[in-house]
């Protein structure tokens, strides 16, 4: 018997794979370093107020940052972003944007 939903070669669902991330990791290389502060702080599972309160900046401005964010990852939703931020932290954390341009 199987389950039903998406369904590999046997025609049931192999619940030992790993569903696909969300995203592209290619459009890390477009995010400025605001974007990924926000992008890292919404991987924590922070609400725009928090981000906002601990980036200093207007709630108005976290959600503009996160729908360039979004565009440059596709990805659809927010909870996707959450999900890319946080399968990618490191490469997040660790990758110079600045350094590439030199």
């Amino acid at each position: 018997m199987g389950i039903a939903g998406p369904t590999g070669a046997t025609g049931t669902l192999c619940l030992d794979e790993r569903p696909p991330v969300p995203g592209d990791p290619l459009g890390i290389h477009d995010l400025t370093p605001r974007e990924r502060q926000v992008l890292l702080l919404l991987g924590q599972a922070a609400t725009n107020r928090e981000i906002s309160h601990s980036l200093g900046i207007a709630e108005r401005t976290v959600k503009s940052h996160l729908t360039s964010v979004m565009g440059k990852l596709d990805v659809t939703t927010r909870t996707e972003a959450a999900i890319f931020s946080y399968v990618h932290h490191a490469a997040l954390v660790h990758e110079e944007p600045d350094a590439a341009a030199s």
